[in-house]
């Protein structure tokens, strides 16, 4: 049954397509090649010419001054791909598509797709959007299908306008976010030649939308400074729109900042104050960096009980190092601070005997296990 919130026709290498995605190959020229081309073209292919072995092929599948002949237009495809050759990828992927000359296997031509967007094809690009749409190979997925024609339009590809323009239309906000957020994400892993200030863009694009994640994003870049100039200034304000957001992880951006003196002086109180809100929030890294100052303060304001709180917080949620550091810092204890931690687990309606079972044991955490531990225990004041 044809799906409504994206009803594409596309004409591809000969094919229409109404209720599902069209898919792109390369454009064969109106001309007929001469015998003479034909031979030329052969002589360079069997030479190993790349290009020469991908225009015999797509002689061959249009039967352009030659016998049409699908197998034969694979092997020309695949020999040509096999040197890397982008169009040639793109074309032997239609092949595995069509089952033209090869037995079909949708799973195969995302392979060749794949390839050929890593070198640039904007075809290859449209291709992927239309098999994440049409769940060709992969599964359907709207999110990345919208990304890869989003890269395919900016990789100069025309019919990926078309379908950017309805993709939008369809999407809502935190849609068309996610969008973006994947094609930067494909961009910085290398799925297409990798280029950060594309990735900053599609970054830039989402933090318009207002996306948290994207600006947390950003920063990150920004902070670090090894793909793209670093600055301080703009990462601190972008996380700053996080937090307000109530994204955590902006939060813990402002107090890593604080705590490392990033383009500010460090400040330990503004550090602290924003780590809390991340730790509130359930971001781990926050409450791991809490957890480092409670216990080793330069001020000597230490808080050995409430450091260990937050590392079994964090070792709740899967972070198994912190179970160690907690080891550590309850040997550390005396006596009053240790009958401070057992009284700071009974305020939570934690039992302090489970607690520190789960701490000792060298396991990740299971959902039944942590259930265990927080089982509501009698509390006298």
């Amino acid at each position: 049954m044809c799906r409504t919130k994206l009803s594409i026709v596309l004409l591809a290498a000969g094919i229409t397509s109404g209720c599902a995605l069209g898919f792109a190959q390369s454009p064969v020229a109106n001309a007929t090649h001469t015998p003479q081309e034909i031979r030329g073209l052969l002589s360079k292919a069997e030479s190993g010419d790349a290009s020469s072995q991908f225009e015999l092929g797509r002689a061959y599948e249009s039967g352009n001054g030659v016998p049409r002949n699908d197998q034969e237009a694979v092997a020309w495809y695949r020999k040509s791909a096999n040197q890397g050759d982008a169009e040639a990828e793109n074309s032997l992927g239609v092949m595995y598509r069509l089952g033209a000359g090869v037995a079909k296997d949708k799973a195969e031509a995302v392979r060749w797709y794949l390839e050929a967007a890593k070198r640039g094809n904007a075809l290859a690009m449209f291709n992927l959007g239309a098999a994440y749409y049409n769940g060709d190979g992969v599964p359907d997925d709207a999110t990345k299908s919208f990304a890869w024609f989003l890269l395919a339009q900016e990789a100069g590809n025309p019919a990926a306008n078309d379908a950017v323009r309805r993709s939008t239309a369809v999407a809502n906000r935190i849609e068309q976010q996610q969008a973006l957020l994947e094609a930067a994400a494909i961009c910085e892993r290398g799925d297409v030649p990798q280029d950060y200030n594309k990735v900053v863009g599609w970054y830039r694009k989402a933090v318009d939308l207002h996306s948290p994640t994207a600006e947390v994003k950003l920063a990150a870049l920004l902070i670090d400074g090894k793909e793209i100039t670093r600055d301080y200034a703009q990462a601190l304000d972008l996380c700053r729109r996080a937090a307000k957001q109530q994204f955590p992880q902006g939060s813990y951006c402002i107090g890593y900042m604080y705590d490392k003196g990033l383009g500010v002086q460090t400040d330990r109180k503004e550090a602290v104050r924003a780590y809390k809100d991340a730790s509130a929030q359930g971001d781990v890294r926050a409450m791991l960096a809490l957890a480092d100052i409670y216990s080793n303060s330069n001020d000597g304001k230490v808080d050995r009980p409430e450091a260990y709180y937050l590392l079994y917080s964090a070792a709740s949620r899967g972070v198994m190092k912190a179970k160690a550091q907690a080891s550590v810092i309850r040997g550390e204890m005396n006596r009053h601070e240790l009958k401070q931690l057992d009284r700071k687990f009974l305020d939570h309606r934690l039992d302090p005997k489970k607690v520190y079972t789960f701490m000792m044991d060298p396991n990740p955490p299971d959902a039944s296990n942590v259930s265990r531990i927080l089982s509501p225990v009698p509390v006298s004041k």
